[in-house]
């Protein structure tokens, strides 16, 4: 693989940076998981609860100091910058992976591989701990990488490494994993070289000796337990099946797992000798197998696998044949042409109204959307970035590196085009916002509130409505299953009756409703 121009590396990071951070801000929360990622922020910033009291302490520690920078005007789009921050950090480090192991030009194609996946994409700009999931895996590998070379460099890599996946991430199952991805290269000769044995071993020591220094201080304030009750092994049982982990792997993995494969197969008669292939396929098989342990959004647990499945990609890219990176390429172009047209089509339905169909299809969807949402510079810069990546197609260097910069710029498009045109859409659709505010005018001035809802409305309660939250108020916001009619009941200290004052939900989220009552408190009796 060619080494990138140094002329080259300018626009590589402007994409990079740029497809990171658009559209992290100016949003709400779209998914219940960005809304619980955010409930232990809240709590510590408060003072309400310790950083090590949540399910990811790296994480609320990084995204709390963010959204208490006063970067972002509202708080919870400066804890979202975090998730730029910690995906770059990853491209980094998977670079630089790639690097060590396959030699110069390698690191360009490896970020390219990683930012081109699907997975990826709605991950990278959510607020969710799954990015710095991502992140100490990759720096784990990338200390992997080094230790042949570089022993010194790669210990302290390794050790910081496993001590933030073991204290600040998922805990003991992250522990074991990043245990046995530094300790399985062993098992090749090659591997076994002076100086990846003493980077490994010396790295895995330092961990555990800054792990177990980190939990007698924990202790001693009294906050192990906190830690723990998240963190160790009895949290993540039982293991999820196999067939709920990778249900999703195929197009979460796209299109890096073609390319891995590929990578395999060319070397598969030689894959004993081909050591540098050994630290990312034993990196991939066993956090697939790590996927089994939950993380903290439905198919988050697979992020990890990303990084070593771009490894893989990289690698392949340089071997490919002439025949297959064409058809790669074309089929790349051919894909994000049609994402492209599509949501132009669609974005042409819900503003103009036509199609007919397709327009009265997407107003049924989101009946609370208003037409002229879209700004007109987030309609230029829609306009823009779809016209420049017609342009740059055919100017693309004819070099190996193409098919997966199509991939990579593609992705790019997409997330541009869906976080420009729809993000109003999408909020209308999947917001708390619009609800919560519908909500706030059905509630007296000064009026109190007494809540029993999900615990990602009770946050988003918390960020969109300055109300006194009180037990026993009058006014009482319930969830209510729309489905079966069942709605949680408190009968102390209340009529059987009660006044309906409003009730709601997310348009995209039919099934689960909420409904504001106003109860009168029984009267005293006379004595």
């Amino acid at each position: 693989m060619n080494p990138v121009a140094p002329s080259r590396w300018f626009w590589f990071v402007l994409l990079v940076v740029f497809w990171a951070f658009h559209g992290l801000v100016g949003r709400d929360a779209w998914r219940a998981e960005e809304a619980l990622a955010l409930a232990p922020i809240l709590d510590w910033l408060s003072g309400e609860r310790s950083v090590w009291a949540s399910p990811a302490p790296l994480h609320t520690l990084i995204a709390g100091l963010f959204a208490d920078s006063g970067l972002a005007g509202d708080m919870q789009d400066g804890a979202r910058i975090a998730s730029g921050v910690f995906t770059l950090t990853a491209l980094l480090f998977v670079g630089l992976a790639a690097r060590a192991l396959f030699g110069a030009g390698f690191g360009l194609v490896a970020a390219l591989a990683l930012l081109g996946g699907f997975g990826l994409m709605l991950r990278a700009h959510a607020l969710l701990p799954e990015t710095a999931l991502l992140a100490a895996w990759a720096a784990l590998l990338w200390g992997v990488a080094e230790a042949r070379q570089r022993p010194k460099r790669a210990t302290i890599t390794i050790a910081l490494a496993i001590t933030a996946l073991t204290l600040g991430l998922r805990g003991l199952p992250d522990f074991l994993a990043a245990t046995l991805v530094v300790l399985t290269p062993l098992a090749s000769t090659t591997w076994r070289a002076p100086g990846y044995r003493l980077a490994a071993l010396s790295g895995i020591g330092w961990a555990i000796a800054l792990i177990a220094i980190a939990l007698a201080w924990l202790f001693m304030n009294g906050q192990l337990s906190a830690w723990w009750s998240l963190h160790g092994i009895a949290h993540y049982l039982p293991l999820r099946s196999p067939g709920s982990a990778y249900s999703e792997l195929v197009w979460f993995a796209w299109p890096l797992w073609p390319l891995a494969l590929a990578a395999v197969w060319h070397a598969h008669r030689r894959l004993t000798r081909e050591t540098v292939l050994h630290p990312p396929l034993l990196a991939l098989a066993i956090l697939l197998l790590a996927a089994l342990a939950p993380a903290w959004s439905r198919d988050g647990a697979l992020l990890p696998a990303l990084a070593p499945l771009a490894l893989l990609a990289a690698y392949a890219v340089d071997v490919l044949r002439r025949g297959a990176s064409q058809a790669f390429y074309w089929f790349g172009v051919l894909c994000f042409l049609f994402f492209a047209l599509a949501f132009w089509v669609y974005f042409v339905a819900l503003e103009w109204g036509t199609p007919v169909r397709l327009a009265t299809h997407m107003a049924r969807l989101t009946p609370n959307y208003q037409t002229g949402s879209v700004g007109v510079p987030d309609i230029l810069l829609a306009a823009g970035v779809t016209l420049l990546w017609l342009i740059a197609i055919p100017l693309f260097p004819r070099a190996k590196i193409r098919p997966i910069l199509v991939w990579a710029t593609g992705m790019v498009l997409v997330w541009t085009l869906l976080a420009s045109l729809f993000r109003p859409w999408i909020e209308a659709g999947w917001g708390y916002r619009p609800m919560i505010a519908d909500l706030a005018r059905h509630l007296p001035a000064h009026a109190c509130l007494d809540v029993d809802v999900d615990p990602a409305m009770a946050t988003m309660l918390r960020v969109h409505l300055d109300v006194e939250r009180r037990a026993n108020c009058p006014w009482r916001l319930i969830r209510h299953d729309r489905k079966s009619g069942a709605e949680e009941e408190a009968t102390t200290g209340w009529h059987d009756g009660s006044v309906l004052l409003w009730q709601g939900w997310r348009p995209r989220q039919k099934s689960l409703g909420y409904r504001l009552e106003y109860r009168v408190p029984e009267p005293a009796r006379m004595p």
